[in-house]
């Protein structure tokens, strides 16, 4: 007997060394980055292509992280629609980092909240010219600004008259009634603008938080009534959470803003777009405002990570988003403060979405 279980147990060895274990969740065999290679080094624009995908799919992230500092992790795309077969990712711009190592990181996650990762080594070398490429004629030195940036797509100028850049503030899922105003107060200290995506339900729970952001001339901006994904929605399910939004900050501060001013920018939750969004949000009027730099303080990394990764990353027109609601805090606030003093050195000047 003992003997025949032996052959039993030597002949499933086999099988499996033959066609390998099976994954208990077969949707999520072939999930993973598929290009560029890994290992690979690359120059310029890079298409990252991959499979994201799970019979309880919630979403996916790309993310880049620099080697040895997984702390700053740079978001590059994400959406709630699965890639069942291999499709684009995101194009990364690595014009933007640094030469040296980094980690292409694909998260899918579950309906419940958990995830897998997914990584891929790179080596971003714009600055090395490849062993095998015959002599160039000198190129023009590599800036850190985008040849089309965001702004630019949105017809916002990169530079002022006067010549200095300019960096684009905004802040999400706001209005709150501790961080909103301390963030406001900052601005004001530092001459600059900003703009604020508000939330509806945040502004139903706190009004008068958004008085100070309408009475010191920022701009207020769209972003849903409770933070649902737009994606998928349905013109109506669109309109209503865009038109209740809108309706409640006339009624809040429509007596504190100029004359004949509405809302005409929307940053969709999550980033996530499509072209019926895109459609939908033309048809009511708004401009879709995504983001340059995330330090993603709302991971509450600590204020002096959330500084450098906006500082070490800014360029002339870049928009940059952060949280005065949601999973802001006071890292938040300091680390604005920082972002104020070190770019106002640099020449920079801070501006609202007009």
């Amino acid at each position: 007997m003992h003997r025949m279980i032996a052959f039993a147990q030597v002949c499933l060895l086999g099988i499996v060394l033959s066609f390998g274990w099976l994954p208990t969740n077969a949707a999520s065999a072939g999930n993973g980055i598929q290009s560029p290679a890994d290992g690979a080094t690359v120059r310029g624009a890079v298409v990252v292509s991959g499979i994201a995908q799970d019979e309880q799919f919630a979403k996916w992230q790309l993310d880049l992280l620099p080697a040895n500092q997984t702390d700053q992790v740079v978001f590059l795309s994400l959406s709630e629609q699965p890639l069942p077969t291999t499709g684009d990712l995101a194009v990364l711009d690595t014009t933007h980092f640094p030469d040296g190592d980094y980690k292409l990181r694909l998260r899918v996650v579950r309906r419940d909240g958990n995830y897998d990762e997914y990584y891929r080594d790179i080596v971003i070398a714009n600055h090395v010219s490849p062993a095998a490429t015959p002599p160039q004629p000198a190129a023009n030195p590599v800036v850190r600004q985008p040849a089309v940036t965001r702004a630019t797509r949105l017809g916002l100028p990169t530079h002022s008259p006067s010549g200095a850049p300019i960096l684009y503030l905004t802040f999400d899922d706001g209005p709150n009634p501790v961080l909103t105003p301390q963030i406001v107060a900052l601005l004001d200290r530092f001459d600059a603008k900003a703009t604020f995506f508000v939330i509806g339900v945040h502004l139903n729970r706190s009004p008068a938080a958004l008085q100070p952001v309408a009475e010191n001339g920022h701009t207020i901006a769209n972003h849903t009534w409770n933070h649902s994904s737009l994606v998928g929605l349905g013109p109506e399910g669109i309109a209503s959470q865009l038109n209740r939004t809108a309706d409640l900050v006339k009624e809040t501060v429509g007596e504190l803003l100029p004359a004949g001013s509405r809302m005409r920018y929307l940053r969709p939750p999550y980033g996530a777009v499509d072209d019926a969004l895109i459609n939908q949000a033309e048809d009511l009027g708004y401009q879709i405002v995504t983001w340059d730099i995330d330090p993603k303080d709302w991971q509450r990394p600590g204020a002096a990570a959330i500084s450098s990764a906006v500082i070490n990353r800014a360029f002339p027109g870049a928009i940059v988003v952060m949280h005065d609601g949601g999973g802001g805090s006071q890292q938040t606030v300091t680390a604005l403060e920082t972002i104020l003093e070190a770019l106002s050195k640099q020449g920079y000047v801070f501006h609202a979405l007009p």
